[in-house]
């Protein structure tokens, strides 16, 4: 797996999160402790898109967040949130001159995003499309026509990524009616709302079921790269990204089930420090890991460093489970991914009082 990620875990305290009633828990749960791991799984995506395909993402795209908290709009921190995501979606800055505004004005926010999605059932990846209005029809049907003349090539990228199309039906249309028929469908009741969901991970998503979402969303990449491309004007690139990802596909297949593959000692550190981490987080009791949080201020206690800084927060105890550590508020404290990995579990220091008296 690319990038750092190897001890991020989204367990059953982040499903639970979603039935917290106070909605300023929630809120500030997601916003400084959900978001910066997803962040983090965007961050090893785009690394490994650009080894696969060669593509700097963020040449076009930009990552947005969902909910998106701006420092002064404190009523954000009042709803209650059903779901939060990190995706792509196109650069605001850009003209996309292959799409075009009802009044003739050129687009400058593209209609679709494609994101990592947490909700209370799991973790998954979405291509959402057809969300922004004012767009002309001609420029929805183009995106639809694209999946008609490429359903054939398309649609082993759905199996591969565990996405399907959010298919609809009426009346005139059979429930289980092929994909053009869908589309045709679409097009002449300018239904542009063309989502593809992939299949939810359930809690606890660490390790190899999270090296599975990221693959999901590398091997459905191509889609949204060609969304981009005829935003921008072009031609899709389809046919060479299907390439590329079939190269990779098959060096992973071998690599996996070669008798000579081998996990080095660095590798195996890593998967036993990944394990003892996702252990200690699920055991802790629920909600007790956001009250830690709220009461240490969604901060690291040792260092200071919080969602703002990327820092990604972990629950640890101030005396150990091995040396008779209760799941208390008096033996937790807040520290950030950096300064967890510097205490071991024979360091039985409090931290919280240790920072007082520095600065006291």
């Amino acid at each position: 797996m690319a990038g750092h990620i190897e001890d991020i875990i989204f367990d059953e305290q982040d499903a639970n999160l979603f039935l917290v009633d106070d909605p300023r828990l929630r809120a500030d749960a997601l916003k400084h402790s959900v978001l910066p791991r997803l962040r983090a799984v965007m961050n090893s995506a785009i690394t490994l898109i650009r080894d696969i395909y060669e593509i700097e993402v963020l040449d076009d795209s930009i990552v947005s967040v969902f909910p998106n908290f701006r420092e002064k709009r404190e009523n954000d921190l009042e709803v209650k949130y059903e779901s939060t995501f990190v995706g792509l979606g196109g650069q605001r800055k850009n003209k996309w001159p292959g799409f075009r505004r009802k009044d003739g004005k050129p687009v400058q926010i593209l209609p679709f995003r494609f994101a990592f999605a947490l909700t209370g059932n799991g973790l998954f990846t979405v291509l959402e499309n057809g969300w922004l209005k004012g767009m002309k029809d001609e420029c929805f049907e183009k995106i639809l026509r694209f999946h008609m003349e490429n359903e054939q090539k398309i649609n082993p990228l759905c199996f591969e990524s565990n996405m399907r199309p959010f298919a609809g039906w009426a009346e005139d249309i059979p429930i289980l009616a092929p994909f053009r028929m869908q589309y045709q469908y679409r097009i002449k009741h300018k239904l542009f709302d063309n989502h593809f969901v992939g299949r939810p991970y359930g809690f606890p998503v660490a390790n190899t079921k999270l090296d599975e979402v990221i693959n999901n969303f590398i091997c459905f990449f191509p889609v949204y790269d060609s969304y981009i491309q005829m935003a921008k004007g072009k031609e899709h690139r389809l046919e060479l990204l299907l390439v590329k990802l079939n190269q990779w596909l098959q060096q992973d297949r071998h690599d996996n089930t070669s008798p000579s593959r081998s996990i080095n000692p660095e590798q195996k550190q890593i998967h036993e420090r990944a394990a003892t981490l996702a252990e200690s987080k699920t055991r802790v009791m629920p909600a007790i890991r956001w009250q830690v949080f709220q009461r240490d201020q969604w901060k690291c206690v040792s260092c200071g460093r919080g969602s703002h800084d990327g820092a990604i927060l972990h629950v640890d105890h101030i005396l150990p489970r091995s040396r008779g550590g209760l799941d208390t508020l008096d033996n937790l404290q807040t520290l950030c991914d950096i300064c967890n990995i510097g205490k071991s579990n024979k360091d039985a220091t409090n931290l919280r009082n240790k920072a007082r008296s520095i600065l006291g």
